[in-house]
């Protein structure tokens, strides 16, 4: 089986509406901002747009501040993607647990951001919300956690808006992006694994494992350009994509059909390989968008020694879970069959 060659690989993503996507990226948002008295949001709002709170730079338009002692949150946009409550106090006050009660009912997921207290107590969720995270202090090193927490509350296509606009948000969007798309090539690559136990069906599934593997690492590259801020025509900015990665590719391929030629005893390495394959590539290219720097081989092989040993234990969960289930049915027929009538003896 050859891999597929670069000027294939238009043909597997013929498909997909990059317009669609690059509409997603540039959609107009609001993120809500809430605290007792406006000091710590408008913080949090700089902190967001420029990853420093002592700036005096113009924050983000998008991003609507509200005191919640003596402010409706109606008069904020309605049906802000997040709705985020910053307070010195993990318990909340009256007036910034009415806000998160008319968020929440309103369907708005609720970040609550504590400062000043990092204990167990203070990172557990109260009700309405939808994530919580526990900072020192509203500064650089707040950045992390709360981007972390802010966009997972949030939906991928919002991600890639939100990183696009909030550069502090980007490593956080880029982490995601990277790790969901490992994970569903690793959980691709145990099912064709497996499925390529019967030999009449291993080719047609070699073939179509490249394809669907490729598509997704193509698509992950494409989001990751977008949330980076990259704005071209989506034809001129795929194809760029596919000429910087071609390498990359290349080396996916490779690994996997060194790691596929003993289908059965290989399976545990084919997935690893396919999480850190994706996972190298993925880094590779959010370090040329985000700092211009050269995707090689080298580059990659780098990134894909930091995704192998995650990779080799996510495989080994992946097979160990999918083994249980297989043995769950079997335990349940074996004490079905207790009550099930026995054959009659004949004399």
């Amino acid at each position: 089986m050859n891999p597929l060659k670069l000027r294939s690989l238009w043909r597997v993503i013929r498909e997909v509406d990059l317009e669609a996507l690059r509409l997603a990226a540039r959609a107009r948002f609001t993120l809500a901002l809430i605290s007792d008295t406006r000091d710590d949001a408008e913080r949090l709002r700089r902190l967001l747009t420029h990853g420093d709170a002592e700036t005096s730079a113009a924050p983000h338009p998008w991003l609507e501040v509200l005191a919640a002692a003596g402010e409706d949150p109606a008069w904020l946009t309605p049906n802000p993607w997040c709705a985020v409550l910053v307070t010195r106090d993990p318990d909340l006050g009256p007036h910034l647990r009415r806000a998160g009660n008319h968020f929440a009912n309103a369907g708005v997921p609720v970040l609550t951001v504590v400062v000043g207290d990092t204990s167990h107590v203070a990172k557990v969720l109260r009700g309405g919300e939808r994530a919580r995270v526990a900072v020192p202090a509203l500064d650089a090193d707040a950045i992390e956690p709360i981007a972390s927490a802010l966009t997972g509350v949030v939906t991928e296509d919002q991600q890639i808006a939100l990183a696009s606009h909030l550069p502090p948000l980007r490593r956080a969007v880029f982490t995601q992006t990277i790790e969901r798309t490992a994970r569903a090539n690793a959980s691709f690559a145990l099912t064709t694994g497996l499925a390529e136990t019967i030999p009449v069906l291993t080719a047609p599934l070699n073939l179509g494992d490249i394809v669907v593997l490729t598509k997704n690492q193509l698509m992950m590259c494409y989001r990751i350009a977008l949330a980076a801020g990259r704005d071209e025509e989506p034809r001129k900015m795929m194809g760029e994509i596919i000429a910087v990665l071609g390498s990359g590719v290349l080396f996916r391929q490779i690994a996997r059909q060194l790691v596929g030629l003993i289908p059965v005893a290989g399976l545990l390495p084919k997935v690893a390989v396919a999480y850190a394959g994706t996972y190298a590539i993925g880094r590779a290219m959010a370090a040329w968008t985000t700092e211009g720097r050269q995707i090689t081989v080298e580059t990659v092989s780098r990134f894909s020694r930091e995704g192998l040993e995650r990779g080799r234990a996510l495989a080994l969960h992946l097979v160990e879970d999918d083994a249980a289930r297989e043995r769950q049915p079997r335990r349940r027929f074996e004490r079905l069959r207790k009550f099930l009538p026995g054959k009659r003896e004949h004399s």
